[in-house]
């Protein structure tokens, strides 16, 4: 960003009124129907999510951005660079993959920077910048780096040239996109404040806090990527467990299984079944002390193939993990004035 303006980040969504359909015009039935089959399910969820971000944009241009403020958002003031005077769109951090932030600015380091050591993102570039008088995060989707691992493991080709293909063709851009815009009536979620079509970012509220993981990493047991060596022999799922159980026992998630499953029960009200569900993904707010879900990349919209099968997936997903049944969904509504 530099020292640059980063309205193009705003103007880049004008581009949609000129941008291509990814099935051209006059496709005819079979040959889309053979291209489907080629392709899987992934070309009538990218068309679908596609349509619904490039419809709220036509219809109500910056007005579909949310432009209200989010109780926990970091306040540019707060920022001792931005104090200083240095008020211009740009970079302030970068955030590595357990992450932590790591400033560009000395003045910063002390104010963003937990950690030394840096450990390199597998998968997209997260950044803290300075975007028009706020702080925000910029997500640019992005491949996995060369020699990226998950959970310790190496990355198959399979999933390394599936993530490429889908990438290209916008397909996590545009499903995280559709997600925050029918969740931004939710406090619990980041402000989509921006889209950057050209460079194939989003730009939502930084959000002052502390993830779950990061606290159940408190109780100084082995919990990053980088810590994981002696632990390879677990899959990701006990992993996760795992994580879950000492944020349990260190008592520093609070109520986060009843939380959990009544922001589920609005997220799914709208039309939406997250299908990321991990610790890292949640943001216990600084200020207000309520808990943020901030990653949406793998989700599904209702408007999507294969809905219930997400929500299926979903419910299996935070029971395994979490021990949240579908008992805990229905009966979450003492929680819902924390949440709400």
């Amino acid at each position: 960003m530099g020292g640059k303006s980063a309205t193009y980040a705003l103007s880049a969504v004008s581009a949609l009124e000129g941008a291509t359909a990814f099935v051209p015009s006059g496709f005819a039935g079979w040959r889309s129907q053979l291209l489907e089959h080629l392709a899987g399910n992934g070309l009538a969820n990218l068309l679908r999510v596609r349509a619904e971000v490039n419809s709220a944009l036509s219809v109500n241009g910056g007005g579909a951005l949310s432009t209200g403020p989010l109780a926990d958002a970091m306040s540019a003031e707060s920022v001792p660079s931005v104090k200083a005077g240095k008020r211009y769109d740009r970079i302030l951090a970068e955030i590595d993959q357990d992450g932590f932030a790591f400033a560009l600015d000395p003045l910063d380091a002390p104010f963003f920077e937990k950690r030394r050591q840096r450990n390199p993102r597998n998968l997209n570039l997260v950044d803290i910048v300075l975007l028009e008088g706020r702080v925000c995060i910029r997500k640019r989707y992005r491949n996995f780096r060369s020699g990226a691992l998950q959970w310790g493991r190496p990355i198959s080709l399979r999933h390394r040239v599936r993530r490429r293909v889908w990438n290209y063709l916008g397909l996590f851009l545009y499903s995280e996109a559709a997600v925050l815009l029918r969740l931004s009536d939710l406090p619990f979620v980041p402000k989509l404040r921006a889209i950057d079509l050209v460079d194939g970012a989003i730009y939502v509220d930084y959000l002052h806090g502390e993830t779950l993981r990061q606290a159940a990493a408190g109780t100084g047991a082995a919990i990053y990527d980088q810590d994981l060596a002696g632990l390879n022999r677990l899959s990701s799922r006990e992993l996760e467990r795992r994580e879950a159980a000492l944020l349990e026992q260190a008592g520093a998630g609070r109520n986060f299984r009843r939380e959990i499953a009544e922001m589920t029960r609005q997220i799914n009200v709208r039309g939406v079944a997250p299908l990321d569900i991990k610790l890292g993904n949640f943001i216990r707010g600084a200020t207000t002390g309520r808990l943020y879900w901030i990653d949406f990349e793998f989700a599904r919209v209702q408007s999507q193939r294969q809905w219930e099968a997400g929500l299926r997936l979903q419910h299996d997903t935070l029971e395994n993990l979490f021990d949240i049944g579908p008992s805990d969904d229905r009966e979450s509504g003492e929680a819902a004035e924390k949440v709400a």
